[in-house]
């Protein structure tokens, strides 16, 4: 089971390898759809969901592509996923029962009304600039190869 679709989790790749080629500027969908061995239509059609709430900004011509709107400490894991997936899964029931709520609680409303609530804070409380301080230098060697500097996933 998924919390969060194949979309956001591309979207998330994307800014943490965008947010480490910040420095040399923006970074084509072309190249991060080879380093995320995603569909480049596909991861643009992503990347575009990401410029509409100000995360990505794009830049046309020879050096054209997608950088970071605000700094890494502004853009939260909720940010990224409210902009693919958007916030459905936190009003729904657990089971995508209708009409499910306080009148008529199915027998996980009470349990999955907290938890829900203490992922929706800890997903905007974590920022990309914290999960660059979380990821160790191992885990992020193990999936990513640098190249001239520039990363790729592998």
């Amino acid at each position: 089971m998924r919390l969060i679709s194949q979309g956001a989790q591309y979207a998330i790749s994307a800014i943490i390898a965008i947010s480490k080629h910040s420095e040399e500027g923006a970074v084509s969908a072309s190249y991060l759809s080879k380093s995320l061995n995603c569909p480049t239509a596909y991861l643009s059609q992503i990347l575009a969901k990401l410029k509409e709430p100000g995360i990505l900004k794009s830049r046309r011509g020879l050096n054209g592509g997608v950088y970071l709107a605000k700094p890494v400490k502004e853009i939260t894991m909720m940010d990224i996923i409210a902009a693919i997936d958007g916030t459905e899964f936190f009003d729904k029931c657990f089971m995508g029962i209708e009409g499910c709520g306080h009148i008529e609680p199915c027998p996980f409303h009470e349990f999955w009304s907290v938890e829900r609530k203490k992922i929706e804070k800890w997903l905007n409380d974590t920022s990309f600039d914290d999960v660059d301080k979380r990821m160790s230098k191992k885990w992020f060697d193990l999936r990513l190869q640098f190249s001239n500097g520039v990363p790729s996933f592998r």
